[in-house]
């Protein structure tokens, strides 16, 4: 069994090193275009603010570990086509130039997304950056120390722009964040929630412009000095570009079948339309529970649990199967502590289901502790089953691994009903006997006597 392993980001390197647990003696080669292995991208900005030191514990592996596990890797290698029919892949070695074929019996896909770049006036002067592999976060954690850099501009109001933005402002940055949309990341949390967040951000300092559309970025001698949008303009000495990624498959067009928005299709066993070639991580769309139906979720979590899927299937078909996805998340920015699973209100609403929900306040300890924290909580249900098909916690206190709860109640298809009576632990150090988890669906019932 000869197995190929298209890119060794998260997915593909979970991929490879699963294959090899499994099977000691199968062919495994990897092909990437990158020189480096399973960088991990959602740490840029903690290695930008400082919080991380050495940048190297942000890679997960590296060429010589999987070399040494017999693996052939094949660094700054650019795979050209797919030939389905022949079950083979066209490569070019981007150090020589040399192209050639190489055949698989199976071939796992993980060749991710990239950033989306349209073609706006300016886009490619220097000091405007996106984030996406180790060379682009070498090069905004360099901008970042330098003191000539007073100020940033920050394209994008999701994750990525959040935590940056927090980032640039721990170093003392004049931080501007310019965004379409009139609110910090809206496709993972209401309104309650994000301003909480805007809020403290706009204690910190940080200019915040949403409802604005970018429409050029203006220099000087080819490097940014302002960026203009169709409501005002803003100085940029750095400009960090983040409005989002697509599933890197131009390559597949016409091999493999692939979603409106160019994302690969694939079934509970991560297989695409061809049965001998599997799709993981970023480049894919896989089954949301809470939306029921296909969902496109760019998450590190959700790419290595399609790695692990699909390097079993390769194997043993039909071996493993997924369980379907939540897009469980969770950021830490600006004292704020949030975590999200399943729909939002929002998402719920512009996909027009028939849903209640309560958003529900009180603190995580008794009060007769010396200190206790404010949480705010919301849950969302479907009308008709009574099913949970979401919920998002906030806090200056971490509490974001409730969501691991909500996110296995989605999955298991637990009604708002039965989550009052959950066998929960009570320790006053850390919660109430019924507290912030539970009051709420007392609360749904009628039940919630300790109502102020």
């Amino acid at each position: 069994m000869k197995v190929i392993v298209v890119g060794t980001n998260h997915a593909g390197t979970t991929a490879v090193r699963t294959l090899r647990r499994l099977d000691p003696k199968a062919e495994i080669v990897t092909y990437d275009k990158n020189n480096n292995i399973s960088f991990l991208g959602c740490g840029i900005a903690l290695w930008v603010s400082g919080e991380v030191k050495d940048p190297k514990g942000l890679f997960y592996a590296s060429p010589e570990i999987l070399q040494s596990e017999g693996i052939k890797v094949n660094m700054e290698h650019e795979v050209l086509s797919v030939d389905n029919k022949s079950q083979k892949i066209r490569v070019k070695d981007l150090k020589t130039g040399k192209e050639f074929d190489d055949n698989y019996d199976k071939l796992i896909l993980a060749i991710g997304s990239w950033p989306i770049i349209p073609n706006i006036e300016g886009i490619n002067q220097e000091g405007v950056h996106i984030v996406k592999w180790y060379q682009h976060g070498e090069l905004v954690k360099k901008a970042n120390d330098d003191k000539n850099i007073k100020n940033v501009v920050v394209c994008g109001a999701g994750y990525i722009g959040v935590e940056l933005v927090d980032a640039f402002h721990q170093k003392g940055k004049n931080v501007t964040l310019v965004d379409i949309l009139d609110r910090i990341m809206p496709r993972y949390y209401d309104k309650p929630f994000t301003d909480k967040v805007e809020n403290a951000m706009r204690e910190a300092g940080v200019n915040l412009r949403g409802g604005e559309k970018v429409i050029k970025f203006e220099g000087n001698n080819n490097k940014v000095t302002k960026v203009v949008t169709d409501k005002g303009s803003y100085d940029a000495d750095l400009v960090i570009w983040s409005v989002g990624f697509k599933p890197a498959t131009e390559i597949l067009n016409g091999v493999i079948d692939l979603d409106k928005n160019a994302a690969i299709m694939v079934d509970q066993y991560m297989r695409t339309s061809d049965p001998n070639i599997f799709a993981i991580g970023d480049c894919v769309e896989v089954y949301d529970n809470a939306k029921k139906a296909p969902a496109y979720i760019a998450l590190a979590t959700s790419a290595v649990r399609t790695g692990v899927i699909a390097a079993v299937n390769a194997l043993k078909p039909e071996g493993l199967a997924s369980p379907g996805f939540q897009g469980s998340n969770a950021i830490n920015v600006f004292g704020w502590a949030l975590a999200s699973t399943g729909v939002t209100e929002t998402v719920a609403k512009d996909l027009g289901f028939d849903y209640e929900q309560i958003t529900f306040t009180d603190n995580d300890r008794p009060e007769f502790m010396e200190s206790y924290q404010e949480v705010l909580i919301k849950i969302l249900w479907d009308k008709k089953t009574r099913k949970i098909i979401g919920a998002q916690v906030g806090s200056v206190a971490n509490h974001t691994e409730v969501m691991y709860m909500f996110s296995l109640a989605i999955m298991k298809g637990v009604t708002i009903d039965e989550l009052p009576l959950v066998d929960i632990f009570f320790l006053p150090h850390f919660n109430k006997p019924y507290n912030f988890i539970t009051l709420p669906a007392l609360e749904v019932l009628g039940l919630n006597y300790f109502k102020k």
